[in-house]
């Protein structure tokens, strides 16, 4: 039983070519399958000669979660980690994951805690999404940090260790989100399933967030519309047809009202953000956002 026998790290890339190239002296060390959905083929030039590492080319870009899918579908170890570009690759980390998967029964995640460049610790586990939409005191969720081992409902998709033949028997990431929520969806299934998800705070991962690729203002826009449509997609799964068109009725007048008084003031960086949730309210209602894809 060995962490480099037994695990498959699992990657999807969109034109992180840098973050790969700075991972790779620890990434070569497993066996590692990269899938990118860019158009870039950078990484396959510094892993060419790398017999630990496969390489996938899309035809597409499939989105984080099919991405990851196509991944575990390829590789054949009982354990795969799934792990974003912008997470820096700890084996001690990975260790401590995998053995604590053997000390607790019925385990379906294990997560690490995560930590900025600057080593401040993020929350990594809460609630369920919509749990945490129906709390009114909000701030009181985002200053708890597991101390020790904790159950959690949710954990974020960015690095995750899970049984390769479980992801499978539940499906996977839903196939419906191209990005954002498809880790809360999952996080619904493990937990419909009767398997704990743990956080495991002495395993520590460094998560340079929002630097998985090199972002244009156009791209930057792009996600910021996408993850809005995956919330009410997620809302669309998990709540009632009512629910979710009370909800996108409240946000509409919300944002729009934001928008006019942010114009007014001319705090246009505010404006144009409440516009993108608008134009988002629109194309998931009229189901054009697939073009986005």
């Amino acid at each position: 039983m060995s962490i480099f026998n037994d695990i498959t790290l699992i990657i999807v890339s969109y034109n992180s070519y840098k973050l790969i190239k700075k991972n790779l002296n620890q990434i070569q060390k497993f066996k590692t399958i990269i899938i990118e959905n860019s158009v870039s083929n950078q990484i396959q030039t510094i892993i060419k000669d790398i017999d630990n590492i496969k390489y996938i080319k899309t035809d597409k870009n499939l989105g984080y979660g099919l991405g990851n899918n196509l991944g575990v579908k390829e590789c054949n170890t009982p354990f795969v980690l799934i792990l974003s570009p912008d997470i820096m690759v700890d084996p001690n980390s990975i260790q401590i994951l995998y053995n604590k998967f053997f000390k607790y029964q019925n385990v379906g995640i294990l997560a690490p805690s995560l930590f900025d460049q600057e080593g401040k610790r993020r929350s990594n586990g809460n609630i369920s999404h919509i749990k945490k939409n129906k709390i009114l005191k909000k701030n009181l969720l985002n200053d708890k940090k597991a101390e020790g081992d904790t159950c959690y409902e949710f954990i974020v998709g960015c690095s995750f260790l899970i049984k390769r033949d479980f992801f499978e028997k539940i499906g996977g990431f839903d196939k419906d989100f191209f990005m954002y929520f498809e880790d809360n969806d999952l996080c619904d299934k493990v937990i419909s399933n009767k398997k704990s998800i743990i956080e495991i705070p002495d395993s520590k991962m460094i998560h340079l967030q929002g630097l998985s690729s090199e972002l244009t203002f156009f791209l930057k826009c792009k996600l910021s519309i996408i993850h809005k449509i995956s919330e009410y997609i997620y809302y669309s799964k998990k709540t009632s047809f009512l629910y979710l068109y009370k909800k996108i009725i409240i946000n509409f007048f919300d944002y729009l009202q934001r928008f006019l008084i942010n114009l007014i003031k001319l705090n246009f960086r505010k404006s144009f953000k409440n516009l993108l949730r608008i134009v988002s309210i629109f194309l998931f209602l009229s189901k054009l956002y697939l073009i986005l894809y």
